[in-house]
């Protein structure tokens, strides 16, 4: 029975393996391309994409035969956005506060190690700079990722802090995250994408438990100059974000209390 079980827990590994494979893949991937990435078998990839395709949870291009992400996925991706946030209670003041800041808005839950996109409203300007819908941010390089880690448990924001690529000791970061937590917003600027400034306030539920974030990117050139910096880079007060902030915590604090 052992045996067996382990068998089945392998062959799941597996399957799980080549669909992940496609997750950055917009054109897809070919058997081989796959088969050559794992280091699988390409009869065995071959096998396991046949069968996602019959449950929608992939689906092969007509011209190159490639596959790539399916409808299946796509469905369930979103029901468990809903799951982490109400949609349909944020994405109205999303809108709104896209509208008033003229600026991408866009909303973030921590996952795994990342920082998850659920939703985000776009504005008309040519030049704007935001996540897709899905994209898994880094944690210490983001203005979510930051002021997420900062209202995390002391123990989960050490288990996090260890698994950052920047290591747990990068230089003044415990200090910023404990700013950020005093005032309830984080800034980024230029670190996880150049020329691209991001302030972040958090979403609670009604426990006041902080269950996502609330983000506007903003590229440098429109960012107002006394602006285009962390204020937490020292850990210390922080300085005053009068254009940015207050519209962005607003916004967070009405979705808050809007949701049970």
């Amino acid at each position: 029975m052992a045996e067996s079980t382990s068998a089945q827990s392998t062959s799941l590994i597996k399957a799980l393996r080549v669909l992940a494979a496609l997750e950055d893949a917009s054109d897809g991937k070919g058997v081989s391309e796959i088969a050559r990435e794992l280091d699988l078998p390409k009869s065995a990839v071959h096998r396991l994409l046949v069968t996602f395709q019959a449950y929608g949870f992939v689906q092969q291009e007509s011209r190159s035969r490639n596959y790539r992400l399916g409808p299946t996925l796509a469905r369930l991706g979103l029901r468990a956005a809903e799951q982490y946030v109400p949609r349909e209670v944020a994405r109205p003041y999303l809108e709104a506060l896209a509208r008033e800041m003229g600026e991408t808005v866009f909303l973030g839950v921590l996952a795994q190690h990342g920082v998850l996109i659920v939703d985000k409203v776009e504005h008309g300007h040519v030049l704007r700079v935001a996540p897709d819908l899905g994209t898994l941010l880094p944690l210490c390089q983001t203005a979510l990722g930051k002021l997420l880690l900062a209202f995390c448990s002391p123990a989960e924001q050490e288990a996090l802090l260890e698994a950052c690529p920047t290591g747990p000791h990068s230089p003044g970061l415990p200090a910023r995250l404990r700013a950020i937590a005093r005032p309830g917003y984080a800034v980024a600027v230029g670190e996880w994408m150049p020329d691209l400034g991001c302030v972040a306030a958090p979403i609670r539920n009604g426990q006041q438990h902080v269950i996502a974030a609330l983000a506007v990117s903003v590229p440098q050139s429109r960012m107002p100059p006394p602006q285009r910096h962390d204020p937490f880079a020292g850990g210390g007060a922080a300085l005053p974000y009068p254009t940015l902030i207050p519209p962005v915590m607003s916004a967070a604090e009405r979705i808050s209390a809007a949701l049970p």
